[in-house]
């Protein structure tokens, strides 16, 4: 079996928007992000109707398309999207071939 490599698209940051809000008497800084994600989720779920479970696996194959929102709870989770260990492309296949995160797949099969 190939490695598996996880490459990220600057594409999915260009509309994630940042705010934080800061609380004085607490002394707290809180930073906040969002993103509309409805087109990436669109184009993941065309992706994986066009696409067989059947269907043979190239050597580079699109197998999920992750807002950057996403990438950024996974970081907090501890998993390392931008470098990943084996460790962690451990975790990130196991969330993507969950139901939780099925919308995230561009395709079906198991990875």
């Amino acid at each position: 079996m190939a490695a598996t490599t996880f490459i990220l698209r600057k594409k999915s940051m260009s509309d994630l928007k940042f705010s934080y809000d800061y609380d004085e008497t607490e002394d707290r800084l809180t930073l906040k992000h969002e993103q509309d994600v409805s087109d990436i989720l669109e184009q993941n779920k065309a992706a994986a109707n066009a696409k067989s479970s059947s269907d043979k696996w190239g050597e580079f194959e699109r197998v999920a398309s992750i807002p950057a929102t996403v990438v950024m709870e996974w970081m907090k989770e501890g998993i390392n999207v931008m470098a990943p260990t084996a460790e962690d492309q451990r975790r990130i296949k196991q969330k993507l071939n969950s139901n939780e995160y099925a919308f995230l797949r561009t395709r079906g099969g198991r990875l």
